[in-house]
């Protein structure tokens, strides 16, 4: 389990942050500090924020 105020880089922290409020459809401000994660959706999350917008251009099928 991660807990979010134990993430000591600011900003990692903040796009963790985002990208969980975003996944949840809610605010940032939302989400609290004490909010834990396991480490599955960690991982996850680390993923989703460290995605290259070229990998994502070549996911999209050019024909839509």
């Amino acid at each position: 389990m991660v807990r979010i105020r134990e993430i000591l880089d600011p900003d990692l922290r903040k796009r963790i942050v985002s990208a969980l409020a975003e996944r949840r459809g809610c605010s940032i401000a939302a989400i609290p500090d004490w909010y834990e994660l396991d480490d599955a959706d960690y991982v996850d999350l680390i993923q989703q924020i460290t995605a290259l917008p070229e990998e994502e251009q070549e996911l999209k099928d050019p024909r839509m």
